[in-house]
């Protein structure tokens, strides 16, 4: 009569090996690093090259100024450029610092040798541009009927700093009050 017996330790350590049940936890974790691994190689190497195009930010904004290629250029259908001055932070009139605006300008000039001078005088372009909104109110910035106004304003201020037609348009695609 033959009896079984169960595999003791010394057994294990003679040569038996215990079941292996990790081997399918290794395997399911290979996949899937090798899943997330190919999910972020196609979206930085091949997802690129497959998708459209898109244009620079300044071509976008300079549609967006209602030009296109040739709309709102200057003389003789010269494409519109487009200089922005970025996250620029101000503090509203009569908020003591408590209140402040981030705001992004793009400045549509009438051609590229207006948008070289522009560039050349940023410093002096903020400068009147902090000085401009910091005289607002919070009111005043905040309200929607008042921001096509508050452009045109804008522009002429910024547009006194240069000859006349240079400025031709202002936008505000980041226009944050808190």
């Amino acid at each position: 009569m033959s009896t079984a017996t169960a595999p003791t330790a010394e057994g294990a350590a003679e040569g038996q090996q215990a079941p292996a049940g990790g081997g399918k936890k290794t395997i399911i974790i290979g996949g899937v690093a090798g899943l997330v691994l190919g999910a972020v190689v196609g979206a930085l190497a091949i997802g690129p090259r497959l998708s459209p195009k898109a244009p620079p930010a300044h071509e976008a904004a300079a549609a967006e100024a209602g030009g296109g290629e040739h709309g709102a250029g200057g003389e003789g259908g010269a494409a519109a450029a487009v200089h922005s001055v970025e996250n620029l932070v101000v503090n509203p009139a009569n908020t003591n610092g408590a209140r402040f605006l981030l705001v992004t300008i793009s400045i549509v000039g009438r051609d590229e040798v207006a948008m070289e001078e522009i560039k050349g005088r940023d410093a002096e372009v903020r400068d009147r541009i902090v000085d401009f909104l910091a005289a607002k109110s919070v009111d005043e910035l905040s309200d929607p009927a008042r921001r096509e106004a508050l452009r045109t304003d804008l522009g002429a201020a910024i547009g006194s700093l240069f000859k006349e037609g240079v400025v031709k348009r202002i936008l505000l695609p980041q226009f944050v009050i808190q």
